[in-house]
């Protein structure tokens, strides 16, 4: 890590709590970064299914086409859990920084 780095990070930390001071910058900086946690899960979660669905598309028997269909069960119920459980605590952070 470079001095930049060092002196960059130190700025957006400040931003962020000078924003947080106010109502309503702290409910924009969870917003925020309930919505970049929002687009992490998901993002991993399409890849994630990428990758299921083309095991799906090699499976040359039926129990690997069986496991392929359960790892995308999986895939999806666990990106499913993850992104719903997120918002969820993210919407419980801003009814608590609101009221």
């Amino acid at each position: 890590m470079r001095l930049w780095h060092l002196v960059f990070l130190i700025f957006l930390v400040a931003i962020v709590m000078v924003l947080a001071q106010d109502d309503v910058g702290a409910v924009s900086v969870i917003v925020f970064f309930v919505g970049l946690g929002e687009v992490t899960f998901g993002t991993t979660a399409i890849l994630a299914l990428f990758q299921t669905l083309g095991a799906l598309g090699e499976a040359r028997g039926p129990v690997a086409h069986l496991e392929a269909l359960v790892a995308t069960a999986v895939v999806l119920g666990m990106a499913t859990a993850l992104m719903t459980g997120w918002l969820f605590i993210g919407a419980w952070i801003v009814q608590v920084v609101v009221t």
